[in-house]
């Protein structure tokens, strides 16, 4: 994750870095997301879980996901949960926390459905409390736009998150819906993506709207270049050659390493207005990026902009989301537990977002000298004597959770010093 502090002349903001699906197989998770029918802003979400043998079973909504370092508390942005057996009698219900739910005579258990607020319009001060950070966000605005970060539409059932998950969305003709995921299905009003498990549909955000993109070829890696402007000001054509530049420089810089495929860049651009978009920056996965920031930027400081975010969330590919501890492995949607590596996952990453521009000739080298001098200084108006290990373990709560951002600071700082001490070792060889 990506945040970062934006200055303009005008304003000033704090950023943060086939058919409907009525059956599932026995061992399958299958979910239906209704974006034609939106009523008072919510979407209805149908799920059909797998055949269950014990009594009851906990259905739950995330508390934090990975890349985000808060707990979130999807589950406030779900209201209505109710639970039926195959005739269409309802089943009891309870709801233990923010996030979980009760499902009793679980064996007779056809379907689940709730409806899905967004979050957006509830930034800075709305009904729902603490703010989610909007990268991570879900954007609900019937016949023009939904920012789909699956994690805050569909949930799971406790321990059974390995099992397959089939999601068929259902859209209006004129909206397309932009991921890394293949679909499967050829009709112009319904998708249908498939995942092998949960956390892996986690990881592959959707974003629904007139269709904005271009696309081009990296060395072998497809790359897709994605907008949302709700003005028309900014195309994706008009910042594509930057973005080609940049990410062409990427690939060459990693060299051999190319696991991913397919990458997806999701550019939403707020309006400003009191029921958009409010938290700047982005959110990295192992196939896509999910960018928001203000349209009213002049598109050379938005270019500048989504350099610097991208390529930092471009680099997460390394780590954490191929080289990673058991904590990210075994990721626990609702009681996370977080890993000593900060360091590596976020200061290793903003490292190489900083060195590949040195290395490829993008920036010089004073350029380069200067945003480590900044990040030393910056380092220091934080905390500099926290353990950087302790914080990351415990960067959920306080004291620890204010120290966040030296992750971009004196996590960087941390990777160059590793990087300056394997030179000497290998004698300039790795």
């Amino acid at each position: 994750m990506k945040k970062i502090i934006l200055s303009l002349a005008f304003v000033g903001f704090l950023w943060s870095c086939s058919s409907t699906q009525s059956t599932a197989k026995q061992n399958d998770v299958a979910v239906t997301i209704d974006l034609i029918n939106v009523k008072e802003d919510k979407v209805m979400v149908t799920v059909t879980p797998p055949t269950f043998t014990s009594e009851t079973v906990t259905f739950h909504f995330p508390k934090t996901v990975p890349g985000t370092y808060s707990e979130d508390d999807y589950g406030r942005f779900i209201e209505n949960v109710k639970a039926f057996d195959a005739k269409g009698n309802t089943i009891k219900v309870a709801k233990i926390d923010e996030n979980s739910y009760t499902i009793f005579d679980a064996k007779k258990l056809s379907k689940i459905t709730y409806l899905v607020n967004d979050t957006f319009d509830t930034e800075k001060g709305g009904s729902f409390g603490t703010d989610i950070f909007s990268p991570a966000g879900t954007n609900i605005e019937a016949g023009k736009n939904f920012m789909i970060n699956t994690h805050g539409f569909v949930g799971y059932f406790q321990d059974q998150k390995d099992l397959p998950y089939q999601v068929t969305i259902t859209h209006p003709k004129t909206l397309w819906g932009a991921t890394s995921m293949i679909d499967t299905d050829a009709s112009a009003t319904k998708d249908v993506f498939n995942t092998p498990r949960y956390a892996e549909l986690v990881e592959n955000p959707i974003m629904y709207a007139k269709p904005d993109y271009t696309t081009f070829n990296v060395n072998g890696m497809d790359i897709q270049i994605v907008v949302y402007s709700p003005s028309g000001k900014v195309t994706a054509e008009s910042i594509t050659p930057e973005m080609k530049k940049m990410m062409t420089a990427q690939k060459t810089f990693l060299g051999n390493i190319n696991s991913t495929k397919k990458y997806s860049v999701l550019l939403y651009l707020s309006s400003m207005q009191p029921n958009d978009a409010k938290g700047f920056g982005a959110l990295e996965h192992p196939t896509a990026t999910t960018v928001v920031l203000p349209e009213m930027m002049p598109l050379a400081e938005l270019q500048k902009s989504m350099i610097d975010v991208v390529s930092h969330e471009f680099f997460h590919i390394l780590t954490p989301l191929t080289i990673h501890s058991n904590e990210i492995q075994y990721f626990d949607y609702n009681t996370p537990k977080m890993s000593q590596h900060l360091w590596m996952y976020e200061g290793v990453t903003e490292y190489f977002a900083n060195l590949f521009q040195i290395n490829q000739g993008l920036i010089d080298e004073t350029d380069f000298l200067n945003r480590i001098a900044e990040k030393i200084e910056q380092s220091k108006s934080l905390n500099d004597t926290m353990p950087f290990t302790t914080m990351s373990a415990n960067v959920l709560y306080s004291p620890y959770k204010e120290q966040y951002l030296n992750v971009y600071q004196k996590g960087a700082l941390i990777g160059m010093c590793i990087d300056i001490i394997i030179r000497e070792k290998s004698n300039g060889e790795k």
